[in-house]
């Protein structure tokens, strides 16, 4: 199996993953930082800004690391990163935009 076919399947579990998570009870709540993220992303998976995923995944480690996120919501979010990375941006999206969806659920 060549590596693009590896990348395609790996991100295909991915996403089947997060979608199986989400059509259950959604994502909690997040913290505010990780809103923020999810809000950058949405964006830049939108936009399929391949250039801007690089700079996303750098905060999302730099707030991993400062505490300002959780470990599963530092998890989503590069699990979402990774599917981007694979090109099925329009899942990535939708994921990212649940993540929102369901924060504002809760008010």
């Amino acid at each position: 199996m060549n590596s693009r076919l590896y990348q395609q399947a790996a991100a295909a579990i991915i996403a089947a993953a997060l979608l199986s998570q989400l059509a259950g009870c959604g994502y909690p709540q997040v913290s505010p930082k990780t809103y923020e993220l999810s809000k950058a992303l949405y964006s830049v998976c939108n936009q399929k800004s391949a250039e801007r995923l690089p700079i996303i995944s750098e905060l999302i480690q730099d707030s991993l690391a400062d505490g300002s996120i959780g470990e599963s919501e530092g998890k989503w979010l590069n699990d979402i990163i990774a599917i981007a990375q694979n090109g099925d941006w329009e899942s990535a999206a939708q994921s990212a935009r649940r993540i929102l969806a369901d924060q504002v659920d809760r008010q």
